[in-house]
Protein backbone atom coordinates (compact mmCIF):
# COMPACT_ATOMS: atom_id res chain seq x y z
CA UNK A 1 0.00 0.00 0.00
CA UNK A 2 1.05 3.32 -0.77
CA UNK A 3 2.65 5.75 1.94
CA UNK A 4 1.26 9.14 2.69
CA UNK A 5 3.64 11.95 4.05
CA UNK A 6 2.05 12.15 7.11
CA UNK A 7 3.09 8.38 7.67
CA UNK A 8 6.89 8.75 6.20
CA UNK A 9 6.79 11.88 8.67
CA UNK A 10 5.68 9.75 11.89
CA UNK A 11 8.28 6.91 11.39
CA UNK A 12 10.45 6.41 13.86
CA UNK A 13 14.28 5.27 14.54
CA UNK A 14 14.29 1.74 15.81
CA UNK A 15 17.36 0.01 16.95
CA UNK A 16 18.29 -1.26 13.66
CA UNK A 17 17.51 0.48 9.87
CA UNK A 18 13.65 -0.08 9.20
CA UNK A 19 12.63 -0.10 5.46
CA UNK A 20 9.08 1.00 4.19
CA UNK A 21 7.72 0.14 0.98
CA UNK A 22 5.96 2.59 -0.82
CA UNK A 23 5.54 0.56 -4.01
CA UNK A 24 6.66 0.24 -7.09
CA UNK A 25 10.78 -0.61 -6.20
CA UNK A 26 10.52 2.94 -3.77
CA UNK A 27 11.36 2.35 -0.12
CA UNK A 28 12.43 5.29 2.81
CA UNK A 29 14.54 3.76 5.03
CA UNK A 30 14.98 4.85 8.75
CA UNK A 31 18.39 5.07 10.37
CA UNK A 32 18.58 4.46 14.02
CA UNK A 33 20.04 8.15 13.89
CA UNK A 34 16.62 9.27 13.02
CA UNK A 35 17.97 9.67 9.13
CA UNK A 36 15.24 8.68 6.67
CA UNK A 37 16.45 7.97 3.22
CA UNK A 38 14.74 7.30 -0.45
CA UNK A 39 15.61 4.36 -2.42
CA UNK A 40 15.15 2.58 -5.60
CA UNK A 41 15.42 -1.01 -5.36
CA UNK A 42 15.18 -2.79 -9.06
CA UNK A 43 16.13 -5.47 -10.68
CA UNK A 44 18.73 -4.98 -14.39
CA UNK A 45 20.72 -7.93 -15.87
CA UNK A 46 19.01 -10.45 -13.46
CA UNK A 47 21.33 -8.55 -10.46
CA UNK A 48 19.31 -6.57 -7.65
CA UNK A 49 20.61 -3.11 -8.06
CA UNK A 50 19.51 0.29 -5.41
CA UNK A 51 19.74 3.57 -6.11
CA UNK A 52 19.66 6.38 -3.63
CA UNK A 53 16.68 8.98 -4.50
CA UNK A 54 17.70 11.52 -1.70
CA UNK A 55 17.20 12.62 2.46
CA UNK A 56 13.43 13.54 3.92
CA UNK A 57 12.26 16.57 4.27
CA UNK A 58 14.58 17.46 2.00
CA UNK A 59 13.06 15.09 -0.88
CA UNK A 60 9.56 15.01 0.07
CA UNK A 61 7.33 11.66 -0.99
CA UNK A 62 5.57 13.40 -4.16
CA UNK A 63 9.69 14.17 -5.46
CA UNK A 64 11.14 10.90 -4.57
CA UNK A 65 7.79 9.36 -6.67
CA UNK A 66 8.65 11.34 -9.71
CA UNK A 67 12.48 10.69 -9.69
CA UNK A 68 11.24 6.73 -9.38
CA UNK A 69 9.07 7.28 -12.42
CA UNK A 70 12.02 8.91 -14.27
CA UNK A 71 14.24 5.66 -13.63
CA UNK A 72 11.67 3.07 -14.48
CA UNK A 73 11.72 4.90 -18.18
CA UNK A 74 15.48 4.30 -18.27
CA UNK A 75 14.94 0.70 -17.55
CA UNK A 76 11.95 0.53 -19.90
CA UNK A 77 14.71 1.71 -22.31
CA UNK A 78 17.28 -1.15 -21.44
CA UNK A 79 19.39 1.34 -19.87
CA UNK A 80 21.04 0.47 -16.12
CA UNK A 81 20.06 3.85 -13.84
CA UNK A 82 22.70 3.62 -11.58
CA UNK A 83 25.14 3.15 -14.42
CA UNK A 84 23.71 5.96 -16.16
CA UNK A 85 24.00 8.54 -12.72
CA UNK A 86 27.74 7.22 -12.05
CA UNK A 87 28.85 7.79 -16.05
CA UNK A 88 27.30 11.39 -15.61
CA UNK A 89 29.40 11.72 -12.74
CA UNK A 90 32.03 11.18 -14.30
CA UNK A 91 31.93 12.43 -17.68
CA UNK A 92 33.38 15.77 -18.26
CA UNK A 93 31.11 18.09 -19.70
CA UNK A 94 30.16 21.78 -19.87
CA UNK A 95 28.22 22.17 -16.25
CA UNK A 96 25.98 24.71 -18.14
CA UNK A 97 24.93 22.77 -21.46
CA UNK A 98 24.95 19.60 -19.02
CA UNK A 99 22.11 21.46 -16.37
CA UNK A 100 18.16 21.58 -17.76
CA UNK A 101 17.15 25.06 -18.24
CA UNK A 102 15.34 27.45 -15.76
CA UNK A 103 12.38 26.70 -17.78
CA UNK A 104 11.78 23.29 -17.99
CA UNK A 105 13.11 22.93 -14.05
CA UNK A 106 9.87 25.65 -12.97
CA UNK A 107 7.32 23.69 -15.92
CA UNK A 108 8.72 20.15 -14.05
CA UNK A 109 7.86 22.04 -10.28
CA UNK A 110 4.53 23.24 -11.43
CA UNK A 111 3.47 19.74 -12.85
CA UNK A 112 4.77 18.31 -9.04
CA UNK A 113 2.56 21.00 -7.60
CA UNK A 114 -0.45 20.31 -9.92
CA UNK A 115 0.14 16.42 -9.42
CA UNK A 116 0.21 17.56 -5.52
CA UNK A 117 -3.55 18.18 -5.91
CA UNK A 118 -3.38 21.93 -5.81
CA UNK A 119 -6.60 23.66 -6.42
CA UNK A 120 -7.38 25.58 -9.73
CA UNK A 121 -7.21 28.86 -8.21
CA UNK A 122 -3.81 28.18 -6.73
CA UNK A 123 -2.32 26.62 -10.27
CA UNK A 124 -3.59 30.03 -12.06
CA UNK A 125 -1.77 31.91 -9.20
CA UNK A 126 1.54 30.01 -9.27
CA UNK A 127 1.54 30.18 -13.42
CA UNK A 128 1.36 33.43 -13.17
CA UNK A 129 4.23 34.02 -10.59
CA UNK A 130 6.38 31.53 -12.20
CA UNK A 131 5.93 32.88 -15.87
CA UNK A 132 7.63 36.21 -14.38
CA UNK A 133 11.24 33.88 -13.43
CA UNK A 134 10.39 32.68 -16.69
CA UNK A 135 10.20 35.64 -18.86
CA UNK A 136 13.23 36.82 -16.93
CA UNK A 137 15.69 33.64 -17.08
CA UNK A 138 13.82 30.92 -19.35
CA UNK A 139 16.35 29.84 -21.53
CA UNK A 140 19.59 30.02 -18.41
CA UNK A 141 20.87 26.86 -17.08
CA UNK A 142 19.37 26.57 -13.46
CA UNK A 143 23.05 26.57 -11.99
CA UNK A 144 23.69 30.16 -13.81
CA UNK A 145 20.80 32.18 -11.73
CA UNK A 146 22.41 34.27 -8.81
CA UNK A 147 21.16 36.44 -5.92
CA UNK A 148 21.76 39.10 -7.86
CA UNK A 149 19.96 37.92 -11.28
CA UNK A 150 16.85 36.92 -8.51
CA UNK A 151 16.73 40.64 -7.22
CA UNK A 152 17.05 42.47 -10.62
CA UNK A 153 13.57 40.75 -11.02
CA UNK A 154 11.84 41.41 -7.63
CA UNK A 155 12.86 44.72 -6.71
CA UNK A 156 11.80 46.46 -9.56
CA UNK A 157 8.28 45.41 -8.52
CA UNK A 158 8.31 46.20 -5.35
CA UNK A 159 9.94 49.68 -5.98
CA UNK A 160 6.33 49.78 -8.52
CA UNK A 161 4.41 49.46 -4.96
CA UNK A 162 3.73 45.88 -4.97
CA UNK A 163 5.88 44.77 -2.24
CA UNK A 164 3.80 41.79 -1.56
CA UNK A 165 4.08 40.23 -4.98
CA UNK A 166 7.58 41.10 -5.06
CA UNK A 167 8.27 38.60 -1.88
CA UNK A 168 5.80 36.18 -3.39
CA UNK A 169 7.31 35.79 -6.76
CA UNK A 170 11.02 35.44 -4.32
CA UNK A 171 9.29 32.24 -2.98
CA UNK A 172 8.23 30.85 -6.12
CA UNK A 173 12.09 32.08 -7.18
CA UNK A 174 13.33 30.19 -3.92
CA UNK A 175 10.45 26.79 -4.45
CA UNK A 176 11.66 26.08 -7.60
CA UNK A 177 15.69 26.42 -6.57
CA UNK A 178 14.76 23.71 -3.65
CA UNK A 179 12.83 21.33 -6.04
CA UNK A 180 16.30 21.56 -8.36
CA UNK A 181 18.11 20.86 -4.76
CA UNK A 182 16.39 17.71 -3.85
CA UNK A 183 16.65 16.63 -7.71
CA UNK A 184 20.67 17.53 -7.32
CA UNK A 185 20.83 19.97 -9.72
CA UNK A 186 22.38 23.18 -7.68
CA UNK A 187 23.70 22.54 -4.02
CA UNK A 188 21.61 25.54 -2.22
CA UNK A 189 19.29 28.51 -3.32
CA UNK A 190 20.15 31.55 -4.34
CA UNK A 191 16.60 32.64 -3.64
CA UNK A 192 17.35 32.49 0.58
CA UNK A 193 19.67 35.07 0.65
CA UNK A 194 17.83 38.06 -1.09
CA UNK A 195 15.34 38.72 1.64
CA UNK A 196 17.56 40.85 3.50
CA UNK A 197 18.24 43.65 0.31
CA UNK A 198 14.47 43.87 -0.54
CA UNK A 199 11.81 46.53 1.14
CA UNK A 200 9.75 44.18 3.98
CA UNK A 201 6.93 43.48 3.60
CA UNK A 202 4.27 46.24 4.63
CA UNK A 203 1.84 44.22 7.22
CA UNK A 204 -0.21 47.27 6.68
CA UNK A 205 -1.76 45.27 3.57
CA UNK A 206 -3.22 42.77 5.54
CA UNK A 207 -6.07 44.89 6.66
CA UNK A 208 -8.43 43.71 9.77
CA UNK A 209 -11.01 45.51 11.58
CA UNK A 210 -9.82 46.18 15.75
CA UNK A 211 -12.24 48.78 17.24
CA UNK A 212 -14.86 46.68 19.19
CA UNK A 213 -17.70 48.33 17.37
CA UNK A 214 -16.60 46.85 14.13
CA UNK A 215 -15.31 43.66 16.03
CA UNK A 216 -19.44 43.24 16.75
CA UNK A 217 -20.26 43.83 13.09
CA UNK A 218 -18.09 41.77 11.66
CA UNK A 219 -19.21 39.27 13.84
CA UNK A 220 -22.69 39.10 13.66
CA UNK A 221 -21.59 39.02 9.52
CA UNK A 222 -19.64 35.52 10.45
CA UNK A 223 -22.27 34.34 12.07
CA UNK A 224 -24.88 35.26 9.25
CA UNK A 225 -23.11 33.90 6.66
CA UNK A 226 -23.05 30.51 8.69
CA UNK A 227 -26.26 30.03 8.46
CA UNK A 228 -26.05 30.31 5.20
CA UNK A 229 -23.42 28.03 3.85
CA UNK A 230 -22.25 26.13 7.18
CA UNK A 231 -18.78 25.01 6.33
CA UNK A 232 -16.74 28.39 4.99
CA UNK A 233 -18.69 30.21 7.79
CA UNK A 234 -17.50 27.81 10.19
CA UNK A 235 -14.18 28.51 8.95
CA UNK A 236 -14.62 32.08 9.44
CA UNK A 237 -15.83 31.96 12.71
CA UNK A 238 -13.03 29.60 13.84
CA UNK A 239 -10.91 32.03 12.39
CA UNK A 240 -11.97 34.57 14.52
CA UNK A 241 -11.49 32.58 17.43
CA UNK A 242 -8.11 31.09 16.84
CA UNK A 243 -6.61 33.56 14.45
CA UNK A 244 -4.30 30.86 12.79
CA UNK A 245 -2.85 31.77 9.27
CA UNK A 246 -4.87 31.03 6.34
CA UNK A 247 -2.65 27.66 5.59
CA UNK A 248 -2.71 26.73 8.67
CA UNK A 249 -6.68 26.77 8.98
CA UNK A 250 -7.15 24.78 5.68
CA UNK A 251 -4.68 22.16 6.26
CA UNK A 252 -6.53 21.45 9.50
CA UNK A 253 -6.82 17.04 9.76
CA UNK A 254 -9.06 15.74 12.34
CA UNK A 255 -6.48 13.78 14.00
CA UNK A 256 -4.69 17.35 15.01
CA UNK A 257 -7.65 17.67 17.11
CA UNK A 258 -7.65 16.41 20.64
CA UNK A 259 -11.25 17.41 21.67
CA UNK A 260 -10.91 15.93 25.39
CA UNK A 261 -7.89 18.56 26.54
CA UNK A 262 -9.45 21.19 23.92
CA UNK A 263 -6.15 21.54 21.54
CA UNK A 264 -4.98 21.71 18.35
CA UNK A 265 -1.82 20.41 17.52
CA UNK A 266 -0.28 21.91 14.04
CA UNK A 267 2.35 20.21 12.96
CA UNK A 268 5.67 21.99 11.82
CA UNK A 269 5.80 21.36 8.12
CA UNK A 270 2.44 23.86 7.45
CA UNK A 271 3.56 26.41 10.17
CA UNK A 272 5.70 29.58 8.71
CA UNK A 273 8.47 28.93 11.91
CA UNK A 274 8.37 25.35 10.92
CA UNK A 275 8.01 24.09 14.67
CA UNK A 276 5.15 22.08 15.87
CA UNK A 277 2.40 24.66 17.38
CA UNK A 278 -0.28 23.88 19.94
CA UNK A 279 -3.30 26.33 19.89
CA UNK A 280 -5.97 26.22 23.17
CA UNK A 281 -9.51 26.04 21.73
CA UNK A 282 -12.07 28.28 23.59
CA UNK A 283 -15.30 26.27 24.43
CA UNK A 284 -16.66 28.32 21.39
CA UNK A 285 -14.26 26.82 19.04
CA UNK A 286 -14.94 23.00 20.14
CA UNK A 287 -18.69 23.90 19.97
CA UNK A 288 -17.76 24.89 15.74
CA UNK A 289 -15.31 21.82 15.25
CA UNK A 290 -18.23 19.22 16.73
CA UNK A 291 -20.98 20.78 14.58
CA UNK A 292 -18.59 20.88 11.47
CA UNK A 293 -18.08 17.19 11.92
CA UNK A 294 -21.30 16.26 11.68
CA UNK A 295 -20.94 16.62 7.73
CA UNK A 296 -19.09 13.27 6.87
CA UNK A 297 -17.05 14.46 3.44
CA UNK A 298 -14.82 11.07 3.90
CA UNK A 299 -11.95 13.47 4.27
CA UNK A 300 -9.62 13.87 6.93
CA UNK A 301 -9.81 17.71 6.32
CA UNK A 302 -11.50 19.58 8.45
CA UNK A 303 -12.41 22.29 5.69
CA UNK A 304 -11.88 20.14 2.46
CA UNK A 305 -12.71 21.55 -1.17
CA UNK A 306 -16.13 21.25 -1.87
CA UNK A 307 -15.27 19.85 -5.54
CA UNK A 308 -12.68 17.17 -3.76
CA UNK A 309 -12.84 16.20 -0.34
CA UNK A 310 -9.14 14.91 -0.63
CA UNK A 311 -8.04 18.53 -1.55
CA UNK A 312 -7.93 21.63 0.90
CA UNK A 313 -10.22 24.36 0.23
CA UNK A 314 -8.57 27.11 -2.28
CA UNK A 315 -6.79 29.66 -0.21
CA UNK A 316 -8.63 32.28 -1.79
CA UNK A 317 -12.00 30.78 -0.35
CA UNK A 318 -12.19 32.84 2.70
CA UNK A 319 -11.11 36.12 1.66
CA UNK A 320 -13.87 35.89 -1.35
CA UNK A 321 -16.37 34.82 1.30
CA UNK A 322 -15.57 38.34 3.18
CA UNK A 323 -16.15 40.23 0.16
CA UNK A 324 -18.90 39.22 -0.49
CA UNK A 325 -19.89 40.16 3.18
CA UNK A 326 -18.75 43.45 2.05
CA UNK A 327 -15.23 43.79 3.23
CA UNK A 328 -12.92 45.11 1.06
CA UNK A 329 -8.98 44.21 1.15
CA UNK A 330 -8.62 47.77 2.49
CA UNK A 331 -11.29 46.76 5.43
CA UNK A 332 -10.36 43.06 6.60
CA UNK A 333 -8.85 40.11 5.03
CA UNK A 334 -8.52 36.48 6.48
CA UNK A 335 -5.00 37.82 8.05
CA UNK A 336 -6.60 40.89 9.34
CA UNK A 337 -8.18 38.37 12.05
CA UNK A 338 -4.30 38.33 13.60
CA UNK A 339 -4.58 41.63 13.35
CA UNK A 340 -7.54 41.66 15.34
CA UNK A 341 -6.71 40.06 17.96
CA UNK A 342 -3.44 41.03 18.51
CA UNK A 343 -4.47 44.46 18.84
CA UNK A 344 -7.41 44.13 21.06
CA UNK A 345 -5.37 41.70 23.54
CA UNK A 346 -2.82 43.94 23.85
CA UNK A 347 -5.35 46.78 24.53
CA UNK A 348 -6.81 44.17 27.06
CA UNK A 349 -3.65 43.96 28.99
CA UNK A 350 -2.54 40.57 28.32
CA UNK A 351 0.99 39.40 28.76
CA UNK A 352 2.64 40.57 25.46
CA UNK A 353 4.60 37.22 25.54
CA UNK A 354 1.73 35.18 25.81
CA UNK A 355 -0.20 36.93 22.45
CA UNK A 356 3.24 36.27 20.56
CA UNK A 357 3.40 32.87 21.31
CA UNK A 358 0.04 32.34 19.72
CA UNK A 359 0.91 33.96 16.95
CA UNK A 360 3.38 31.74 16.36
CA UNK A 361 5.51 34.45 16.01
CA UNK A 362 9.26 33.52 16.13
CA UNK A 363 10.76 36.47 18.52
CA UNK A 364 14.44 37.58 17.13
CA UNK A 365 15.65 37.91 20.97
CA UNK A 366 18.23 34.72 21.09
CA UNK A 367 17.59 34.96 24.73
CA UNK A 368 14.04 34.81 24.24
CA UNK A 369 13.99 32.47 20.73
CA UNK A 370 14.29 29.02 22.61
CA UNK A 371 10.95 27.74 21.09
CA UNK A 372 8.64 24.95 23.33
CA UNK A 373 5.18 24.39 21.22
CA UNK A 374 3.60 23.92 24.79
CA UNK A 375 5.34 27.56 25.91
CA UNK A 376 2.73 29.49 28.26
CA UNK A 377 0.17 27.04 27.55
CA UNK A 378 -1.88 27.55 30.92
CA UNK A 379 -1.60 31.53 30.50
CA UNK A 380 -2.88 30.85 26.53
CA UNK A 381 -5.66 28.97 27.47
CA UNK A 382 -7.09 31.37 29.84
CA UNK A 383 -6.53 34.44 27.43
CA UNK A 384 -7.80 32.49 24.29
CA UNK A 385 -11.11 31.94 26.25
CA UNK A 386 -11.61 35.35 27.46
CA UNK A 387 -10.94 36.51 23.92
CA UNK A 388 -13.80 34.47 22.67
CA UNK A 389 -15.84 35.32 24.91
CA UNK A 390 -14.97 38.95 24.06
CA UNK A 391 -16.13 38.23 20.61
CA UNK A 392 -19.19 37.24 21.32
CA UNK A 393 -20.09 39.27 23.89
CA UNK A 394 -19.26 42.65 20.31
CA UNK A 395 -21.62 40.31 18.65
CA UNK A 396 -24.69 41.00 21.10
CA UNK A 397 -23.89 44.71 21.18
CA UNK A 398 -26.14 47.32 18.79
Amino acid sequence: MALTDKQVRSFKPEVKRVRHSDGHGLVIEVMPSGKKVFRFNYRFGGKQRTIGLGDYPETSLAEARIAVADLKKLLRDGQDPKTVAEKQTVEEVDATSAQPTWKEVAHDYLMLRQRSGAAPRTMQKLIRQVEVTIDAYGDRSVTAISAEDVLAVVNPIAEGGHVENAHEIRSRFSQIFRYAGARGLIEHDPAAMTIGAMVKRQRGEFAGVTKPTEVGKLMRALQFYQSKNVIIGSALLLSAYVFARNSELRGMCWDEIDFDAAVWSIPGDRMKMRRDHLVPLAKQAVSLLKSVRRFDFGSQLVFPSPRDPRRQMSEVTLNHALRRLGYGRDQHVHHGFRTTASTNLNEMGWNSDWIEAQLAHVSTNKVRASYNKAQYLDGRRKMMQVYADWLDAQATED
